[in-house]
């Protein structure tokens, strides 16, 4: 293909071969049929299809093969998964062999379902919102559990700690009755020999008072 400059799908088919442009003009038509409002346009210097401001699909031809392109959310390689199976394919693109027949049926159902998916707002933006709305009950459901987790560790942690400022408290509890016993006992011990020794005190005294008789 000489020509890059391409302003319509007829231009950008006429640059091919007749059994490529007869077979490029299937895969057009099977697009037509499952999407006769669609816009056709050239996109990327390859045609395409819009229903309103979204691509719908891509098709272009190589020099072995004809390529579908499909535009995120990509929900329609899973849609078809099955019959899609024997084609090679990318993220975004299905290739069909030319030495196959085309699936052109498989094309009109898949062009139907990306049709109805742009029209009901389907794009990737789509998609992150639903991806999100999944993962918010789940995000939701593991905060509770980790504030949860949180609280009962913290829990123990309070009580340990309670605990250890209890342990000085009782120590000195535990201490006080030590002090208190001692300086009893000291009291008495002082006491008791004080007794004798006023006791002796006192004999000597009535001895000296006798012995002066």
């Amino acid at each position: 293909m000489a020509k890059t400059d391409f302003k319509t799908i007829d231009e950008y088919i006429a640059t091919f071969d007749a059994d490529a442009q007869v077979a490029l003009g299937k895969i057009r038509t099977a697009i037509r049929k499952a999407a006769p409002d669609a816009e056709e346009v050239i996109s990327y210097q390859i045609p395409a299809y819009k229903s309103g401001k979204t691509f719908v699909i891509y098709f272009s031809g190589f020099t072995g093969h004809y390529s579908l392109a499909f535009p995120p959310p990509f929900t329609v390689f899973t849609a078809f998964a099955k019959e899609l199976a024997p084609y090679k394919q990318s993220k975004s693109v299905v290739q069909l062999p030319k030495d196959s027949p085309l699936p052109l049926d498989l094309i009109s159902r898949m062009v139907k379902f990306r049709l109805e998916e742009a029209q009901a707002g389907g794009t990737a933006a789509p998609a992150r919102q639903a991806a999100s709305s999944r993962k918010a009950p789940a995000n939701s459901a593991s905060a509770k559990a980790a504030a949860k987790t949180d609280s009962k560790a913290k829990t123990p942690a309070k009580s340990a700690s309670a605990g250890t400022k209890a342990a000085p408290n009782a120590s000195a509890k535990a201490k006080a009755p030590a002090k208190a016993a001692g300086k009893n006992a000291a009291a008495k011990t002082a006491a008791k020999g004080k007794a004798p020794a006023k006791a002796a005190s006192g004999k000597r005294a009535a001895t000296k008072s006798g012995s002066k008789k």
